[in-house]
């Protein structure tokens, strides 16, 4: 029998978001760290004559650093969370439904599948079907393509329907017949669509070029060397913060150039010099605003980690992207930019600017919030101080006592990230 395929109407939900060049050119610089930053605008200056680009990373590192800067090898790409939560800051308003898809992002392994069923969500947030439906439809919208996939066979679906470019019956021999191809059973396949062996041939060369693996791409590494952008001093527990000048790119004007091309009578040469100088200074635009907007970032980081930055804690207050973006009358996600990619050195080592942002924890009526770092914290002094290995639930239920509301499934994930083995393995470690 042959199989007919009608009309199909599918229904997607985006936002868009329009950028001018000078707006790409400025988020550009903003999330640039230092030594990207010097490099980006050397490649400007090479075709512009009215400045250079000095900075002391020109310096050998051999020859020792300036102002006692430390270095420190450096993660080049992004997280696969840290992508994705900078598309949904920059394509989607501020609702309950992108806080969801936040949720949901949350919830990824590091190869960008969503273990938790609809079920498990659903009674996890008390949301309704239809809003958990539209959050995981614009999650799987997001790229890399595959996201967000339960299983093997979504993920897959999910690549070939983002394909403009796909095969005809790509789409249809994973949404139907998944169970064949995982069979091999070739013949079957051909009979159920009507296609000839090539036809199918090309499909499944197709599928199998897909990944089945779409963050793992964010799990590796491409070491380099940072350099501290900010730097915070502890005088007797008064913190003083500034802008490292060491690693600095500076724009140098080339006064004489400029001064003698401008005399020049003929009408491109004063079109191409205006042309330049317009780039100069809108660089150097975007260059003082990138500082002041980590300068001013940084300072809401050290005042609200105050405990941290002078030691008297060892965890972190609850901190969100919004809560900065609020404070600086900010987009969240130009602090999402600011911080990406950025270290402040300390008295007791070097941090990434991420590192001081905890989401809060959900606590009971009546309690201060806390941060999962703070929760974190109070799990492994609990393990740390049992008498006999505490079971999950029973941590969950300890913590509830103590204010903080932890379901028993996100005390163990916070044990797996902590590195604690589990009650049953903690015990046979005591026994032997």
């Amino acid at each position: 029998m042959q199989l007919t395929q009608g009309p199909q109407l599918s229904q997607r939900q985006s936002q868009k978001l329009s950028l001018t060049q000078g707006m790409r050119q400025s988020i550009l610089m903003l999330q640039s760290d230092a030594i990207d930053l010097s490099e980006y605008l050397k490649d400007i200056s090479l075709e512009n004559p009215l400045f250079d680009v000095h900075t002391s990373l020109d310096v050998p590192f051999m020859q020792g650093t300036r102002d006692n800067q430390s270095y420190q090898l450096r993660d080049n790409d992004q997280s696969l969370f840290e992508y994705l939560l900078d598309q949904v800051q920059l394509t989607m308003r501020s609702t309950p439904l992108r806080d969801l898809v936040i949720y949901l992002v949350e919830q990824l392994d590091p190869n960008g599948y969503l273990p938790l069923t609809d079920k498990e969500i659903l009674k996890e947030l008390k949301v309704d079907k239809i809003m958990l439906l539209d959050a995981k439809t614009l999650l799987q919208q997001l790229d890399p393509p595959g996201v967000g996939a339960h299983d093997l066979r979504e993920c897959l679906f999910l690549q070939a329907q983002a394909d403009s470019d796909s095969p005809k019956y790509a789409e249809e021999i994973l949404n139907k017949y998944f169970d064949l191809v995982v069979a091999h059973d070739w013949q079957e396949i051909m009979k159920k669509l009507d296609i000839d062996e090539e036809t199918l041939r090309n499909n499944i060369d197709y599928i199998k070029s897909l990944s089945g693996a779409p963050g793992e791409r964010y799990n590796g590494s491409d070491l380099q060397y940072v350099v501290p952008e900010l730097q915070v001093k502890n005088n007797g527990g008064k913190l003083s913060l500034s802008m490292t000048r060491y690693g600095q790119p500076q724009l140098i004007f080339a006064e004489e150039t400029y001064d003698l091309l401008s005399k020049t009578v003929d009408n491109d040469v004063k079109k191409y010099i205006k042309q330049k100088y317009d780039q100069y200074q809108v660089l150097e635009y975007n260059l003082e605003r990138r500082i002041k907007t980590i300068s001013m970032i940084g300072r809401v980081i050290v005042k609200k980690q105050y405990k941290f930055f002078t030691q008297e804690s060892g965890s972190l207050e609850p901190l969100l992207l919004r809560d900065v973006a609020q404070k600086l009358q900010l987009s969240e996600s130009t602090v999402s930019r600011a911080i990406n990619g950025k270290y402040i050195q300390t008295d007791f080592g070097l941090f990434a600017l991420k590192h001081f942002f905890s989401r809060r924890s959900k606590v009971a009526a009546g309690i201060e919030n806390r941060s999962v770092d703070q929760v974190k914290q109070q799990i492994k002094e609990l393990i740390d101080n049992e008498d006999k290995p505490l079971s999950d639930q029973k941590i969950s239920d300890l913590l509830r006592e103590k204010g903080s509301e932890v379901a028993r499934r996100t005390v163990a994930k916070y044990r797996e990230q902590l590195e604690i083995p589990t009650a049953s393995k903690r015990k046979n470690d005591k026994i032997l």
